[in-house]
């Protein structure tokens, strides 16, 4: 978790100069979120939150088992997402990752939850 900041902050200082570059290559989508879900674990159990992910398989397994782009860039917003969504979920309440294909994108409101939509 802190060689994660660190490098959170290297990168503010490289978009400063311009210098920021993506590291674009094929990776697992659905190893990313469980790779976030169980980052946030600790934190989630402490907060009594449950965290769960829900990934459409049935027409986008290529999407999910094929992902590209820079996946240390999905795992920022990942664990962004997860983080403020713990901070507005009540107590015993659950933070769903859901993957699937949107024709726009979508936020769903509930008491107790909250739910993550990424549009791919």
């Amino acid at each position: 978790m802190m060689e994660t900041l660190i490098n959170d902050l290297l990168d503010l200082s490289k978009m400063e100069i311009n210098e920021f570059k993506l590291d674009q290559s094929y990776f697992n989508l659905e190893h990313a979120v469980n790779e976030a879900l169980q980052m946030m674990r600790f934190q989630a159990n402490k907060l009594d939150i449950k965290l769960k992910a829900e990934i459409d398989y049935k027409d986008n397994l290529e999407l999910v088992s094929e992902m590209y782009g820079d996946r240390r860039r999905y795992m920022q917003i990942l664990l962004n997402f997860l983080s403020n969504s713990m901070k507005f979920t009540n107590k015993k309440g659950t933070v769903t990752v859901k993957i699937m294909v949107l024709s726009h994108q979508e936020i769903k409101n509930e008491n107790e939850n909250c739910l993550i939509y990424m549009n791919l």
